[in-house]
C-alpha cells in the first residue's frame, strides 16, 4: 500500500476519506444493539471471537476478551449467547424427559415397538358327533357256527364241553343274547337254577324285549316257586322237565321271505316316510294308530301333513317276540347330501295281512 502525503491530498481524496470515516462511525454505532443470533461461539474456528464486545482479533495468539453477559431481564430483549444456549439446553432436557415419560406410559400412542401376538384363526363350531351305531340282529358266521357246535355237543351228551364252549364265546360277543340264553338253558336242565337265572338275566339285559328269554325266566321262577312250596310243606320235590327254548341267531336269514327281511323292508320305508305324502306315511302304521295317550288319531294324521327330510336306516336290532310280533330298536340318520342329527327309536311291529305294521313308536331312552 502507498500512503499519500497530506500535502498532495486533493479535494476528491479528502471527500473519500470523509465518507470512509463516517461509514466507520455508523458501523461502530450499530454494534451496540443486540447481538445477532447466528454469532458463533468463542470456541468457533472463525475469527469472530469477541462476543458482545468490539475487541476481537483473527490472530490466534491474541487472547479474546469476553466480558461477562449483563444480567438483564429476558423481557428486555437484550439476550446473550450464553442465555440462548442455556435456553436451548433447557429445551433439550425437557424434550428428553418427555420422551422418557411417553416411553413408560401405557397410554402412549406410539405402537411402533409393540410386539403383537400372531393372529389366531377363529375356530369353527364343532360338528355334532353321530350316535354310535346299534348292533344288528344278524350275527356273523363264526358266532353262529360256535353256537351250533355247542348245541351239537350238548345233544351228544357232552354237557361240560358244551357249557365251556358257550362260556368262551360270551366274552367275544358280550352284546349278543344267544350264548347267555343257551348256557342258562343247559344249566337249568342240569338243576343249576340259580346260575341259569343269572345267565338269562344277562341275556335279557342285552335285548329287554326278547319274548323267548322272558318265557324261559318265567318257567325257571315257576320251578323255583314249586320247590320252595314243597320244602315248606315237607313234601318231596317234584322236578318236572323244564321246557326252555334255545336261541338260534339268523335262523330265518337265509330266506328272502324271512321275518327279518320282511321287517327290514318296513324299516326302510319308515326311514324315508318323512318325505312321503301323509296318506302313504300313515299306511305304515296300524289303523287308528296313536303315538301316545294325549294325542288322538286325527291329531296324529294332521301332524303328518308337514313334510320333513327323508332319513337313512343305519342300524337296528330285532327281537322276535312271537311269530307275528317283533320289537325293533333302530337308528336312522340324514342322507349324505343333507345335514342333521341321527334319531333312535323303539318300534313294535305286528303282522297284518301278510305285511308288517307299526303298532307303537317311542324314542329310545
Amino acid at each position: 500500500m502507498h500512503l499519500v502525503p497530506p500535502a498532495r491530498l486533493t479535494r476528491g481524496t479528502a471527500r473519500t476519506l470523509a465518507l470512509g470515516t463516517l461509514l466507520v462511525a455508523i458501523l461502530a454505532g450499530c454494534s451496540g444493539g443486540p447481538a445477532p443470533q447466528n454469532v458463533a461461539r468463542p470456541d468457533s474456528p472463525y475469527c469472530l471471537r469477541g462476543g458482545d464486545t468490539e475487541s476481537f482479533s483473527c490472530d490466534p495468539s491474541v487472547q479474546a476478551s469476553v466480558e461477562p453477559a449483563p444480567t438483564t431481564p429476558r423481557s428486555s430483549g437484550n439476550l446473550t449467547d450464553d442465555a440462548l444456549y442455556a435456553d436451548l439446553a433447557e429445551i433439550k432436557n425437557w424434550l428428553n424427559n418427555e420422551k422418557d415419560a411417553r416411553a413408560d406410559s401405557i397410554a402412549s400412542s406410539d405402537e411402533s415397538d409393540v410386539i403383537l401376538p400372531p393372529p389366531v384363526a377363529p375356530q369353527a363350531a364343532p360338528e355334532p358327533k353321530p350316535a354310535p351305531p346299534l348292533p344288528t340282529l344278524l350275527a356273523n358266521a363264526n358266532y353262529r357256527n360256535s353256537l351250533e357246535e355247542a348245541q351239537s355237543l350238548y345233544r351228544q351228551g357232552f354237557y361240560q364241553h358244551a357249557q365251556e364252549q358257550l362260556s368262551q364265546l360270551i366274552p367275544l360277543y358280550p352284546q349278543r343274547p344267544e350264548a347267555y340264553n343257551n348256557l342258562g338253558v343247559m344249566l337249568a336242565e342240569t338243576g343249576q337254577y340259580s346260575e341259569a337265572i343269572s345267565q338269562l338275566q344277562r341275556a335279557l339285559s342285552t335285548h329287554p324285549y326278547y319274548a323267548t328269554i322272558h318265557a324261559n325266566l318265567r318257567s325257571l321262577y315257576g320251578a323255583l316257586a314249586g320247590n320252595t312250596y314243597s320244602d315248606a310243606l315237607g313234601l318231596r320235590r317234584n322236578r318236572p322237565a323244564l321246557r326252555l327254548d334255545i336261541l338260534e341267531p339268523g335262523q330265518d336269514t337265509d330266506s328272502t321271505l324271512s321275518i327279518t327281511a320282511e321287517v327290514e323292508g318296513t324299516l326302510e320305508s319308515w326311514a324315508k316316510s318323512p318325505s312321503y305324502p301323509a296318506q302313504q306315511r300313515a299306511a305304515l302304521y296300524i289303523p287308528g294308530f296313536r303315538p301316545n295317550s294325549k294325542t288322538d288319531h286325527a291329531q296324529w294324521l294332521k301332524s303328518l301333513d308337514t313334510p320333513a327330510p327323508a332319513l337313512q336306516l343305519q342300524a337296528y336290532e330285532l327281537a322276535l317276540m312271537t311269530s307275528d310280533w317283533v320289537e325293533v330298536t333302530l337308528q336312522a340318520g340324514p342322507l349324505p347330501s343333507q345335514e342333521g342329527n341321527p334319531v333312535q327309536r323303539v318300534l313294535s311291529l305286528i303282522r297284518m295281512d301278510s305285511s308288517w305294521r307299526i303298532s307303537a313308536e317311542q324314542p329310545l331312552q
